[in-house]
């Protein structure tokens, strides 16, 4: 056999055995797709539809808006314990979970115009006590400097700020770093698109740690949630890439008070490293603590509190403080409301 001959037969093989491991990924999407659909409820918000699971009687109603590239899947485990005592409902925003895409910019004021949308169309009236985590704590904080009358209280969980890049050297170095994302990207949406994510989810970062995180039970349909389909990948990145536009918004909103409602603030007690020096970290923690006393101090009823044995996400290193944090909210906001939870309506 001559060398050419070698070659092409190998070649041949490689690309054979290419093509079974594509057709074997497009069935293994194909089942994912099929074994895990949306738990809750889907609702149309204009031609697309959104994700929105409820649990849980009596008011007022808990909106969790969650992280950046975070769905309703990861809060699963505590909407049982608030449903204990109040109605709680989670959503995943357009393109996230079980959501539809949405051909909208994905910033702060299509969000929040998406969120009451939702609710509206859920037939969900306020009053809310809304819990943003992360970047959505942006969301929320906007929807309540918005909607006033609809929103009686809040809780923030490490909640991003729109300065808290505002730093040069941490924006500096996110700025470099964000030259990567397009790259990284494509690497794996590649791997979703091929199926080959679907055969081996181990092959998608899991920098967030949710994945260890979660119930056992749940970590199956994260893991088909993020393989089977490329829109909750492309959604995330494009949050990411839609950020300097939502964090100009939120300066425009020029938010100062949010009045006397009920507001918990919770932040991490684990220092966040970067992948950048130890004085871009420092400098990042260090503008992240002053944020969050400011956005405390939003409300003349407002703490904060430090989750000390809990990374970036709280809800899952400390859930039991999260829905210690709820019920105390919604205990404020039962005391001190005078009016029967069934006469608050949503405005629209």
């Amino acid at each position: 056999m001559t060398f050419q001959l070698i070659v092409f037969v190998i070649i041949g093989l490689l690309a054979v055995a290419a093509g079974v491991v594509l057709l074997l990924g497009q069935r293994a999407k194909a089942r994912l797709k099929a074994r895990y659909p949306a738990p809750g409820q889907m609702v149309d918000v204009g031609g697309y539809w959104l994700h929105i699971q409820r649990q849980g009687q009596s008011g007022p109603t808990v909106v969790i808006d969650a992280g950046q590239g975070d769905f309703s899947l990861t809060w699963s485990h505590l909407l049982p314990q608030i449903a204990s005592f109040t109605q709680v409902v989670a959503y995943d925003r357009a393109g996230l979970g079980w959501s539809d895409s949405s051909p909208k910019p994905r910033t702060a004021t299509v969000m929040v115009d998406e969120l009451r949308t939702l609710l509206h169309n859920a037939n969900l009236p306020g009053p809310y006590v809304l819990v943003g985590a992360s970047s959505g704590g942006m969301n929320v904080r906007l929807f309540a400097h918005q909607y006033p009358d609809n929103v009686v209280g809040m809780v923030l969980v490490d909640a991003a700020h729109e300065e808290q890049f505002s730093d040069p050297l941490v924006k500096a170095t996110l700025d470099r770093m964000s030259k990567m994302m397009p790259l990284m990207m494509g690497v794996l949406q590649g791997l979703v698109r091929s199926g080959l994510a679907a055969l081996k989810p181990g092959l998608l970062p899991n920098s967030s740690g949710a994945r260890q995180k979660l119930p056992a039970t749940a970590v199956p349909v994260y893991d088909a949630l993020l393989t089977a389909s490329g829109k909750h990948l492309a959604a995330a990145a494009a949050e990411l890439r839609d950020l300097d536009e939502t964090h100009a918004q939120m300066r425009a909103a020029h938010i100062t008070s949010l009045g006397d409602i009920p507001l918990i603030v919770l932040q991490h007690g684990q220092e966040q490293p970067m992948m950048a020096s130890p004085e871009v970290t420092a400098a990042l923690e260090e503008t992240f603590a002053r944020l969050q006393q400011e956005m405390a101090d939003l409300s003349s009823n407002g703490q904060l509190i430090t989750a000390e044995q809990s990374g970036h996400a709280i809800h899952l290193d400390q859930p039991e403080l999260v829905v210690a944090a709820v019920h105390e909210v919604v205990t404020a906001v039962r005391q001190a409301s005078m009016v029967p939870m069934a006469e608050f309506v949503l405005s629209v």
